[in-house]
């Protein structure tokens, strides 16, 4: 029989991983030749979270809660110590030591944010302090709709200016969140009272049609697939 805290775990591991490993490749190409340290430690982030990766997925649902503990406190560990490096990476670019990068502080921020929410998920898993279900689904909101209005910036900045339709397209996405993510805050304020609970309700709808068709935009564009 099936564990949630396993499900879970091996759910948020197998997710976020890859995630890990995305950002390691996404950093490194955007490191000068001769930044060879920071390539040194990108290309070992990747091997490193390649590799849990790998064994979560030979994890199964009925694996033993205590191996499982201690899988997350690994992984725990290696989120932590990516965190650094991206927090590293993003101080280097704002004092100008790496002119001519490729990098966008706030991609950089962008993706530290991740590790972080990562590792402090691991964190509540294994110590069993996750939140009310409301309170949680509106902190997981405030986080991924701040994720979201990052992404449709990306993309708005990645695109050849001539593809006006895109690049408007974008922005409309990234105001779309914005606005979203401040309704987001206005809720997490209001959490204490029973009134939020229609009011998350109705707001979790919106949430989900908007994430669907940012999906959709990113699919139709083909550089973005």
């Amino acid at each position: 029989m099936s564990d949630p805290f396993v499900v879970r775990s091996l759910d948020e591991i197998r997710f976020w991983s890859r995630i890990m490993k995305e950002h390691s490749l996404f950093l490194r190409l955007g490191f000068r030749c001769e930044d060879t340290q920071l390539i040194n430690e990108a290309n070992q982030f990747q091997a490193v979270f390649d590799d849990i990766e790998r064994r979560a997925y030979a994890f199964t649902a009925d694996a033993d809660p205590q191996m499982i503990r201690e899988f997350n406190t690994e992984v725990h560990n290696a989120a932590a110590h990516i965190w650094a490096f991206k927090r590293k990476v993003l101080g280097l670019i704002l004092r100008c030591k790496l002119p001519g990068q490729n990098n966008f502080p706030l991609l950089v921020d962008h993706v530290s944010r991740e590790a972080n929410y990562f590792r402090n998920r691991l964190e509540e898993l294994n110590l069993g302090r996750l939140e009310p279900l409301h309170d949680a689904i509106i902190d997981e909101n405030v986080f991924f709709l701040k994720i979201m209005a990052d992404h449709a910036k990306f993309i708005s900045h990645l695109l050849d200016p001539s593809e006006r339709k895109l690049v408007k397209q974008a922005r409309e996405f990234s105001q779309e969140f914005d606005t979203l993510l401040w309704q987001a805050v206005d809720l997490s304020s209001m959490r204490p009272q029973s009134q939020t609970i229609p009011l998350l309700s109705q707001f979790v709808d919106e949430n989900r049609v908007s994430v669907k068709s940012l999906r959709d935009f990113k699919k139709n564009s083909s550089r973005f697939n």
